[in-house]
């Protein structure tokens, strides 16, 4: 171990070895507060944003503290990129999962019993047996790290039923701390993971959601034609050349053909859904993470924990269930601390394709209404004319987060306007037509436009009382009614029919209780701004690799083309060699020495050991 005994300043220390390992002068938001607590002997329960360096907050307590750190973790590909990531750092970390033969388990419970780990991973399944456990049960343990503990919550967006299980850890590792974290977990979750782990005494810490390197972006989808989204996904795409991304779609098909359409194009883009076989899945991340520019194009079971720095954008090809799923996914976007962009498409289709896909899924009544209510309130936000970071940052709490001055609503407002009559209107229409019909077939009845109209039609006061708004008028305010569910959409198989959402909300917008304000959208679309509207004379992106000089940008790529080969030697993601942030710096100050090269951020004692002589000769050949 690092060390057997905390000293009186822990804190200090921790910054030491912060600083020694990870070559980090200081800790950032909340972090000090956690290693404090943990190194302290306490529970704790943390909610840090997405780049904001969660795993540090328990791997150096467990690296502090006498005995094995034991980290539980929901996927392998999770397991493998921080382990990996450690190994370079030179502290000694291992995982046991089921790609392990027996020689490699034999080995590691070898190690964790002389005493020569510091951290091991394993998987909530892997502790469901009693074997694991047992032998865990004879090593003294420094901690229990429960990574991405939303999982354990049934209001969170990735519920685990194993991870369900992992309050018995308090009663099996009695006098152990237990420190549980997560980037996405609004009040009712948080409330949920503390007592169904048993946390009741733990130290809560909650951090800013607040990303400002990250830009938002919501495109309402012109239309409901796959084919249309394709197109508008691969001209984001195009006007963005040569940078890493990812892109979400709703299904495995919509994945393939993406990404074909991208590579056609001479993107480098991968597929990537779980009806791969777990080999060619695991080839394919590999992949994404070590290739300059990759494009990954993936379903949203793709992702969590994926810790690839560059990654310059997150394109929603079809937006995810709930507010808290959208956060972790753009999160994956901008960790390195450099600009980067999420951007999510959008269109009434998709709130029903959300709401199919709960009514399929087996759950308690509550639970229901309640991921009922999440994936509403995610697009009343992407349809909304509030700031979104701040929108999602008071959703998750932060009731004095500020507007951030940067997403497509703050850079070009929505013009609003009071449409309450005309959604009185529409709620009446689908009323009168007893909820019979499709919203084309309504719009033709409010604008008085039905072909071969019928005299029981004409009869009703609904008809044609619409007619001095043109049918993409009636199109916003429908799709805005079905967003905020004062409309539903039933599928009908295929045939998709309208009728009136929540009665009490509806009876309030039939009163005038309730002000309806829809938005003007901005006519011309440009796929190469973050808000779609046309670029403004001038405007242009300031991404820092494009405001180095041509000397500093030379060195800079001489280093990335050294990682890459140091990277492909050792088959590991060069990005955990060092990030692209870090060679950005040491392009630009170009040190001339390992002493100098060491006082960098970024370059912890570990890797200039390992790559220090072999980096300034590279750094040397660039000139």
């Amino acid at each position: 171990m690092l060390a057997s005994t905390i000293h009186h300043d822990p804190l200090a220390e921790a910054r030491a070895t912060l600083h020694r390992v990870w070559g980090h002068a200081d800790f950032r938001g909340r972090q000090a507060q956690v290693v404090e607590a943990a190194l302290e002997g306490r529970d704790v329960m943390a909610v840090l944003p997405t780049g904001g360096g969660k795993s540090v907050c328990y791997q150096i307590p467990a690296m502090l503290r006498p005995g094995l750190g034991l980290v539980v973790s929901p996927l392998i590909a999770l397991m493998t990129d921080q382990v990996e990531a450690l190994k370079q750092l030179g502290v000694k970390a291992a995982r046991l999962d089921s790609t392990l033969s027996m020689d490699e388990r034999s080995a590691i419970w070898r190690a964790a019993r002389e005493g020569d780990l510091d951290l091991l991973y394993v998987s909530p399944e892997g502790l469901a047996g009693p074997s694991m456990t047992d032998r865990l049960q004879e090593l003294p343990l420094s901690l229990i790290a429960i990574d991405e503990a939303h999982c354990v919550s049934q209001w969170g967006h990735d519920f685990r039923p194993d991870y369900r299980n992992l309050g018995r850890l308090k009663t099996l590792f009695p006098g152990v701390p237990r420190i549980a974290v997560t980037a996405t977990a609004d009040a009712r979750t948080r409330e949920d993971i503390v007592r169904s782990l048993d946390l009741d005494e733990a130290v809560v810490v909650v951090d800013s959601f607040e990303r400002p390197n990250l830009q938002l972006a919501a495109v309402r989808k012109p239309s409901a034609s796959r084919q249309k989204t394709d197109e508008t996904v691969a001209a984001l795409v195009a006007a963005r050349p040569g940078q890493s991304g990812v892109i979400y779609c709703g299904s495995r098909d919509a994945c393939e053909r993406v990404a074909d359409a991208l590579k056609a194009t001479g993107v480098n883009a991968i597929a990537y859904h779980a009806g791969f076989g777990g080999d060619e899945r695991d080839r394919r991340l590999a992949r994404f993470l070590a290739e300059d520019g990759a494009v990954m194009v993936a379903t949203i079971a793709f992702g969590m924990g994926v810790d690839k720095p560059d990654v310059r954008f997150v394109i929603h090809a079809d937006p995810p269930g709930s507010l808290e799923a959208y956060w972790q996914e753009i999160g994956r976007a901008g960790r390195d601390g450099e600009p980067a962009e999420g951007i999510t498409l959008y269109g009434p289709s998709d709130i029903a394709w959300s709401l199919r896909r709960l009514e399929g899924r087996p759950m308690a009544e509550e639970v229901r209404r309640v991921q009922t209510a999440k994936a509403r309130q995610l697009f009343a936000m992407l349809d909304g004319a509030r700031c979104r970071p701040q929108a999602v940052r008071r959703y998750f709490g932060e009731t004095d987060a500020q507007v951030c001055g940067v997403c497509d609503v703050c850079r070009d407002p929505p013009e609003l306007y009071d449409a309450t009559t005309p959604a009185q209107k529409a709620l009446a229409a689908v009323q009168r037509l007893d909820q019979r019909f499709g919203r084309g077939r309504v719009i033709d009845h409010l604008t008085g436009r039905t072909k071969d109209v019928q005299d029981w039609e004409q009869g009703l006061s609904t008809w044609g009382i619409g007619a001095d708004v043109s049918p993409n008028g009636w199109r916003d305010v429908i799709d805005h009614l079905l967003f905020e569910g004062l409309l539903e959409e039933d599928p009908n198989d295929g045939r998709p029919l309208i009728r009136l959402g929540d009665p009490e909300a509806v009876r309030a917008v039939y009163k005038g209780e309730t002000r309806i304000e829809v938005r003007r959208e901005l006519a011309g679309f440009d796929a190469s701004t973050r808000s779609g509207n046309p670029r403004r004379r001038g405007e242009g992106r300031n991404m820092a690799a494009e405001a180095m000089s041509a000397d500093v940008r030379a060195r800079f790529e001489a280093l990335r083309t050294w990682r890459k080969d140091r990277a492909a030697e050792q088959r590991v993601p060069p990005y955990v060699i060092f990030h692209d942030k870090v060679l950005a710096e040491i392009a630009a100050r170009d040190p001339g020495g390992l002493d100098a090269l060491g006082r960098l951020p970024g370059v912890g004692a570990g890797k200039l050991d390992r790559y220090g002589a072999s980096l300034l000769e590279a750094l040397a050949a660039a000139g």
